[in-house]
């Protein structure tokens, strides 16, 4: 279950970008999106930097071997990747 107002109460610079999302997709943005999108100094960017730096810093694993990983732990947690 998610808030609504992770839904609805985007601030307008980040309401702008999910309109455009919609518009050049033709459907409503993926929640994890709303989500990032939604008070993104307390949890977008932090949020963002750490998944960036597990998915392409430094690694024995190829960046496509971490993607695959993703979307494996994804499917069994049921969640679209």
């Amino acid at each position: 279950m998610r808030l609504g107002v992770v839904d609805s109460g985007h601030a307008p610079a980040e309401a702008q970008i999910l309109d455009v999302i919609r518009e050049q997709r033709g459907m409503e943005p993926v929640g994890v999106l709303k989500t990032l999108y939604y008070r993104p100094e307390l949890f977008g960017r932090p949020y963002s930097d750490a998944l960036d730096l597990a998915m392409r810093g430094p690694s024995d694993w190829s960046d496509g071997e971490r993607e695959l990983f993703a979307a494996f732990v994804s499917s069994l947690n049921q969640c679209p990747f």
